[in-house]
């Protein structure tokens, strides 16, 4: 409280800061009618740009739960305007303000604050009588606003405080009679009650919410690069956005975590959870003062995964349940909408798992009951994956059991695999051999999960016990397709295909035809039989048929796409992969097994285009869904592609890491050819590197898996034979033994040209052509490399012929001068210039690999102390700090080692530091 200083007023009378009001003086805080402070914002353009809409706008509402920023904004909007030369005034609410003469009488200060010369009529009106018209004051203010040259903005925050209609009122009559300069802009928590719709309809209404506020990945990503330079990876980063769903407060409480010196900071985001303590103390405040009623029907229903009113009232038994949550969503309570008919909510996943801690600490014995209730009302709807789940949480067992018959093979078609298998595990097995059906289902579960032995154990069981009734027949074929999934999951290409081949022509439901149409299909394409693999039946699913049998029809689809990659029809392959992708993604949600098969094939694409930011975006999350549940040629080009743009960034140990992690997961599955894949990889890293020694150690791999793994026809498991020849003529290329490098190289391209697969063979031959060149066989040379470049210009891919290294370089610039004499020169002229421009910008700008040792004598010991506290993911303060020194001077050190470092930002010098050995991978 304080006793203002008297302001002067137009004619020179002052006007004491305190009323009295209905025979009490009312004394005026000075602060609510200041903006706020808020140091240390993060600039949000997209957002901050909109106070350029203001001056055409009579309202603006802010709108959202606590902790979305809408303070933030607003007084950014306000210091922005204010600095623009407009008069702009600030009023920020209490409850206590919810009465016609108070808000009235700090209004109207708030306004003469901030337009010079304004009188102070309504002040004077106010204090005469507390009983006045609130409409009159109104007039008086617009009457001297009308005199006001200025564009004037008034900001009300926290207008969720107010209540009275009288004051609603006579905003509305301001709102329609204010002159056209004036303009207001609330904050608050509810939908104001003035004429929202009107404004509309004229386009005088400027509305914000919680999904405008909400912080998109970009701007999470930003606001920890500078809350917490280089602490958290790409992928954690995501996470951290998952789980926050951009809310502003849950990202501010975790950036001002304190992170010790060696800690991980990621695995602080990836244990985060409404029950720490720090985003459960703020969740205690938003809570505190609800309605019992409302607090108690809020704990109950933290059982659900997503609320509608029946639902609640079939848990809660609260008949008052649309009521609750329409009042807890008006509230903006963290209660998200999830239709635009709001019938359907999900509270904000912090929020619910908060609310759950504390059903379980105050009203824990209720929690078996709430979820038999909740699996009796999903089954009533006929819900039955909802239904089975909570039986199991409630220890309903025996219902669980007799509703999982009704869903267990939806969920296998529709790719739900792990929710399946997560439920076979709870069930002992003398209860389970009486569900035949349920068993079949989780042994096509287990096959298409990849988890093939036990697939193939549980089905020779079925077999069994099965052996004596009267749908043996159907069960054994049922089993028989099965089996050869599981067999063509684990790479046997040829034995896969002789099983499906013969279920293929007695399979009778649509089903069990197309998952074995998919075997024989990808039999055919091991075999290089594309003639074959395209006559191949399959039965076309309706729309509704795709939805429900999502897993076959995305299979098709990759299987397709892989085929027409293999034949260099990249623009085909592309759109057979986003078409699964949206499929998948439309009926099983982005983040499910069935979208992770087509991503990791598409983002190959997406990395031979050069566009390697798209394609790590693709990978990044989904990487462990692919390792987990997708075949082989998924798995290896997921690790391919990310493994190739590590080195593109000069990670190399990332790169190593990811293939070291490629060829163990190969090792543990029985996957020859992953395995094979990955060690050929680190082959051309150790070659890139110099270590010849230790690329032979490669070789001897990977010519121990091509005995281990005989391939006597062409199928899956010849491309390791292929393999370990590729890495036999780059030995002999490093070792300059030209020769011999050719006479693998050339016979290996005829042998993949001759099975059809060109993608390989291609790669082939870009390394033969960069051969010949260094072995002075230029003419042969330029000649292959012309049908490479012509090629790969009709596909627009880049990054095989980049990724030879800087050895292709020179053939690429001789090509170019006797390219000109050629007939198609001039169609192959942009597509040459990209790649020249993309070969010289990745080895002639950046410096080359060199030890850490030489670069550390770059370094002074000053700045290799800094770069290492940069790579733990200390901000320049924090370094300053522990190091006793200004905080420009270790900005003038950063400097310089972004200039030596040839880089431009922090992650940069982290992942540069770390592919140095300067710094930890931690």
């Amino acid at each position: 409280m304080t006793q203002p200083h008297p302001v002067s007023s137009a004619g020179g009378a002052t006007a004491l800061r305190g009323a009295l009001l209905d025979g009490k003086r009312h004394e005026f805080l000075t602060t609510k009618v200041m903006a706020p402070r808020c140091p240390g914002l993060m600039e949000r353009p997209r957002l901050i740009n909109l106070s350029s809409q203001l001056s055409e706008k009579r309202l603006a509402v802010i709108k959202a739960p606590a902790g979305f920023g809408k303070t933030s904004l607003a007084a950014t909007w306000f210091e922005q305007l204010r600095q623009s030369g407009n008069a702009v005034a600030w009023l920020t609410i209490d409850p206590d303000d919810d009465e016609p003469a108070t808000f009235l009488f700090y209004v109207s200060h708030a306004l003469q604050r901030a337009c010079k010369g304004m009188s102070t009529a309504a002040i004077e009106l106010i204090r005469e009588s507390f009983l006045i018209n609130p409409r009159a004051i109104i007039s008086t203010l617009m009457n001297q606003l009308a005199d006001v040259e200025d564009e004037v903005y008034l900001f009300l925050e926290d207008y969720q405080w107010i209540a009275n209609p009288k004051i609603h009122e006579a905003m509305a009559y301001f709102l329609r009679r204010a002159p056209s300069h004036c303009h207001v802009v609330l904050t608050t928590r509810t939908e104001p009650p003035l004429p929202l719709a009107s404004l509309r309809a004229q386009n005088q209404l400027l509305e914000i919410d919680t999904s405008a506020l909400r912080f998109d990945l970009q701007e999470t990503q930003n606001f920890i690069e500078i809350e917490k330079p280089g602490a958290l990876a790409p992928s954690d980063v995501r996470l951290l956005h998952q789980k926050t769903q951009g809310w502003p407060a849950a990202l501010r409480i975790v950036g001002s975590m304190p992170v010790q010196m060696g800690q991980d900071f990621g695995k602080y985001v990836r244990n985060l959870s409404g029950t720490r303590s720090s985003i459960g103390a703020y969740l205690e405040e938003v809570l505190d003062g609800l309605p019992r009623e409302m607090l108690q029907f809020m704990l109950r229903t933290a059982i659900l995964d997503r609320l509608c009113a029946s639902l609640c009232e079939a848990v809660t038994g609260t008949s008052s349940s649309r009521e609750l949550l329409e009042s807890i969503a008006k509230r903006q309570l963290l209660l998200a909408s999830l239709d635009h008919e709001d019938q359907w909510y999900r509270y904000h996943p912090l929020l619910g798992e908060y609310l759950f801690q504390r059903l379980e600490s105050e009203l824990g014995n209720e929690i078996p009951g709430l979820h038999r209730r909740a699996s009796l009302w999903y089954a009533s709807q006929e819900l039955w994956t909802d239904a089975v789940q909570h039986a199991i949480a409630g220890g309903d067992a025996v219902r669980a059991l007799d509703w999982i018959k009704k869903c267990a093979m939806p969920l296998v078609k529709r790719g739900d695999l792990f929710t399946l298998l997560g439920w076979q595990r709870l069930f002992p097995n003398a209860l389970m051999r009486d569900q035949p059906e349920v068993r079949l289902a989780i042994a096509w579960g287990m096959a298409l999960a990849v988890r093939y032995e036990e697939s193939l154990e549980l089905v020779s069981e079925i077999e069994r016990d099965v052996e004596n009734n009267d749908s043996a027949d159907d069960v054994r074929r049922e089993c028989a397709a099965i089996r050869s999934v599981a067999i063509a999951l684990k790479d046997d290409s040829e034995a896969a295909l002789s099983i499906a081949e013969a279920v293929l022509d007695r399979s009778v439901d649509p089903w069990t035809a197309n998952v074995t149409s998919n075997v024989v299909r990808f039999g055919y394409l091991k075999r290089g039989d594309l003639k074959k693999f395209h006559a191949t039946p399959w039965i076309p699913y309706s729309i509704e048929e795709d939805r429900r049998n999502v897993f076959a029809a995305v299979y098709y689809r990759c299987i397709q796409g892989m085929a027409e990659a293999q034949e260099l029809r990249i623009a085909a392959a592309e759109c057979h992969y986003l078409d699964a992708l949206h499929l998948a993604e439309q009926h099983v949600g982005p983040n499910s097994v069935a979208a992770a098969l087509p991503a990791s094939l598409f983002a190959r694409i997406r990395y031979d285009q050069g566009r390697l930011d798209e394609a790590e975006a693709m990978l990044i999350d989904r990487l462990p869904l692919v390792s987990a549940g997708a075949m082989l040629d998924c798995v290896l080009s997921a690790y391919f592609v990310l493994a190739r743009i590590a080195v593109h960034r000069m990670n190399l140990e990332r790169a190593n890491t990811l293939l070291e992690w490629a060829e163990n997961q190969g090792n543990t599955r029985g996957w020859g050819r992953l395995s094979a894949a990955a060690v050929l990889e680190r082959t051309r890293l150790c070659l890139s590197e110099g270590r010849i020694d230790k690329a032979s150690g490669c070789l001897e791999r990977l010519e121990r898996l091509a005995r281990d793994y005989p391939a006597p026809t062409n199928c899956a498991w010849s491309d390791i034979q292929r393999y370990a020849a590729f890495a036999r003529a780059y030995i002999a290329s490093a070792e300059e033994r030209f020769d011999e490098a050719i006479a693998i190289l050339d016979p290996l391209r005829r042998e993949l040209k001759g099975v059809q697969n060109l993608r390989l063979a291609l790669r082939v031959e870009t390394q033969l052509a960069s051969v010949r060149f260094r072995a002075e066989q230029s003419a042969d040379a330029l000649r292959s490399f012309g049908n490479i470049v012509t090629v790969l210009a009709q596909a627009g891919i880049y990054q095989p012929i980049l990724d030879e290294g800087t050895e292709i370089g020179p053939l690429l610039m001789a090509f170019q001068e006797t390219a000109k004499r050629a007939v198609n020169f001039r169609e192959l002229t942009p597509y040459l210039a990209n790649l020249i421009a993309a070969w010289r910008s990745r080895y002639e700008s950046e410096p080359r690999l060199t030890s850490s040792s030489a670069t550390a004598e770059l370094l002074s010991a000053r700045e290799s102390t800094i770069l290492k506290l940069i790579a733990k993911g200390l901000s320049n303060k924090e370094i300053a700090r522990d190091l006793t020194i200004a905080p420009e001077t270790v900005k003038t050190h950063v400097k310089r080692i972004f200039a030596k470092l040839n880089v431009e930002r922090r992650a940069q010098a982290v992942s540069r530091a770390q592919s140095l050995g300067l710094a930890s991978t931690q």
